[in-house]
């Protein structure tokens, strides 16, 4: 069972708050858990790995690929990626896996579903004006270890949510003890046997991971773009960035919705609805 925590020093009125928005946010997850499988859009893959002397981008990848969701909220859901073909035959695309170690885009959007809530524990954090919006902030970790990072139970971090809506408006997070492995490996790292000044030991790495949810239609917020930080720490405890990739999702297209009124007679989550032409 979920815990929902606010610190006993906040006064009655930011408890109060807190219950309100879990309350918004919990209501809100059934609209995402609904939006799941009623869109596709297209993701641009930016991977950069950098120089540790000079910090420059010495080397850059960039793909595009039509992607969406696929499965059922008792199954699971799981990306799809869908590689066009060069001559533009759909009929010549083909699935692949960039293999990005980081949860699917959309996951974060069901972390108030009931499949996810139950593995992780909220605190209250606050509010904060970002953009013209204000945004609650809910602080969330994983009850999993974490392993390769694909599963959102692996990490913790903040979601900002609309204060009036319960729309997601971004999400910060790193792997689940990440703070206390890192000052252990550190450590290790510093008392390690040198060899010509290198290390017999590796250099510890890290990630940071940031969501922002950008694209607002029939009335919910959806990913616009991801960046997954890969630091190295040096000798001083400074990061040094190692790799960057960013997410870029947009066009997006929704099956057989054409009004917010079409939204909210979506097909119950576990059942695909037949795509519509995207527009010319």
């Amino acid at each position: 069972m979920a815990v929902f925590l606010a610190p006993s020093r906040h006064r009655a009125a930011e408890v109060d708050q807190f219950r309100e928005v879990m309350k918004l946010v919990n209501a809100r997850a059934q609209l995402y858990e609904k939006a799941a499988l009623g869109f596709s859009c297209e993701e641009t893959v930016i991977q950069g790995k950098f120089s540790s002397g000079t910090g420059e981008n010495k080397k850059e990848q960039k793909n595009r690929y039509d992607y969406l969701y696929e499965g059922s909220a008792d199954s699971g859901y799981r990306e799809v990626r869908m590689l066009p073909s060069k001559t533009g035959d759909p009929a010549d695309s083909k699935e692949v896996d960039p293999d990005l170690d980081v949860p699917g885009v959309y996951d974060w959007a069901l972390l108030f579903t009931k499949q996810h809530q139950p593995y992780f524990r909220f605190e209250w954090a606050g509010t904060e004006r970002v953009g013209f919006q204000t945004a609650a902030i809910i602080a969330f970790r994983g009850a999993k270890t974490f392993d390769r990072g694909k599963e959102i139970q692996e990490w913790s971090g903040r979601v900002w949510v609309n204060n009036e809506s319960g729309n997601f408006v971004k999400v910060e997070a790193d792997p689940n003890g990440q703070e206390e492995r890192l000052a252990q490996k550190t450590d290790e790292w510093r008392k390690a046997l040198r060899i010509v000044g290198i290390s017999t030991k590796r250099q510890p790495r890290g990630f940071h991971y940031r969501l922002e949810f950008t694209v607002d239609k029939f009335g919910l917020s959806f990913p616009g773009e991801a960046e997954t930080r890969r630091f190295a720490l040096d000798i001083t405890g400074e990061e040094e960035l190692k790799e960057r990739t960013v997410q870029r999702f947009r066009s997006y297209v929704f099956f057989n919705v054409n009004s917010a009124e079409d939204f909210l007679g979506l097909e119950t989550p576990g059942t695909t609805p037949a795509p519509t032409p995207p527009e010319k």
